[in-house]
């Protein structure tokens, strides 16, 4: 396969990708605009805290079975081993669903700690034991890994767009009907299940259309032995990009412990700022993965290597520009969509975009 052959394939899919994120990015910061001015801070601050509570109990116990799906997946492709990639999916579905029964469990029985140090009242707190099993459809887990490996990258954009306008949509009908933090609670439970059902239902369509069903099984030992290195792959990955997410959502559950729920949503609306600046270099990089995982099993190095340095060089420039042109808008925007009352801590807008750039 040629270099402009992936290349012209990875740019398709980024200005999928890209373009679904700017579009439904400013509806998400318009989401959080309104129920910040319909709710106040406090509110707001006791969602965003229960939001990154569960958050934090999925980030810390899932593993990134999705990337082992696309690095195994490739082997037993090369190898035309239909059986062994059912194999492979079952597997990963099966530590998919165990690091979730972890994290649900451990995270249920927290609540009574967290509505303490968060300061929820109690109707939210009561919501929070059923607002955790969202973690089960907003984490990229298994059903990532299949619309990637077989290039359904439209769906995974789908899917952002769909979470978007289901918060915006529940939001405004929250404050439509006078509603408060639980009600804006279950709009934003409501979009992360229906928004992630459709990953989950797009995968397994997939697969069923492909006759790949997967046999899920919990022989993990026997898997270990049939994907040589598969459980240290698991744990790196898991290592390299979990711990990072987890001090992510963290930070704001910190911030809420110790000041409240007030400055949790104004920090917590810097952190996404930030965020929605530095999420491009995220989600360009796993593009290509399928191609690195195809090119590495193949053994074609510098083939990895020019399609590297031209996405990084891509990636680099397109940050660039963005960075400059946000931080001289920062100060309009958060005013514009927070007012005064977020604007006067416009330092922790640009420290935070500072440390993203």
């Amino acid at each position: 396969m040629e270099t402009g052959e992936i290349f012209r394939r990875f740019l398709r899919n980024a200005g999928v990708i890209l373009g679904s994120r700017v579009v439904f990015g400013l509806l998400n910061l318009a989401t959080v605009a309104i129920a910040a001015r319909a709710f106040g801070l406090a509110e707001l601050g006791a969602v965003l805290l229960l939001q990154s509570y569960a958050r934090v109990a999925g980030e810390a116990v899932r593993f990134e079975s999705w990337q082992t799906v696309l690095r195994y997946g490739a082997m037993t492709e090369a190898q035309g081993d239909r059986a062994g990639f059912r194999r492979l999916v079952g597997f990963t579905y099966s530590v998919d669903l165990a690091s979730f029964a972890v994290a649900v469990t451990g995270a249920v029985l927290l609540v009574p700690l967290a509505q303490h140090w968060f300061g929820w009242s109690d109707e939210l707190a009561g919501f929070a034991p059923v607002f955790v099993f969202s973690m089960i459809f907003f984490t990229h887990a298994t059903p990532n890994g299949v619309l990637r490996h077989f290039d359904r990258i439209g769906i995974v954009a789908t899917q952002y767009a769909a979470n978007a306008v289901i918060r915006f949509t529940g939001t405004l009908l929250a404050v439509a009907l006078g509603g408060g933090a639980l009600h804006l609670a279950w709009a934003w439970f409501l979009a992360s299940v229906i928004s992630g059902g459709i990953i989950i239902v797009a995968a397994l369509r997939e697969l069923w259309r492909r006759g790949l069903m997967p046999r899920l099984k919990l022989r993990w030992r026997a898997a270990g032995r049939e994907f040589p290195g598969i459980w240290r792959y698991l744990w790196m990955t898991n290592l390299i990009s979990s711990v990072p997410m987890v001090i992510n959502y963290a930070s704001t559950l910190v911030v809420g412990a110790l000041l409240g729920p007030a400055p949790a949503a104004i920090f917590d609306i810097a952190r996404q700022f930030a965020r929605a600046f530095a999420h491009p270099a995220k989600l360009l990089g796993p593009l290509l993965f399928p191609d690195f995982a195809r090119l590495a099993e193949g053994g074609d190095w510098p083939l990895m290597r020019q399609l590297l340095v031209r996405q990084l060089r891509l990636t680099a420039l397109g940050l660039g520009g963005l960075g400059l042109l946000l931080f001289g808008l920062l100060p309009w925007l958060v005013a514009t969509l927070y007012g005064a009352e977020v604007a006067v801590e416009i330092w922790l807008f640009r420290l935070l975009l500072l440390g993203a750039m």
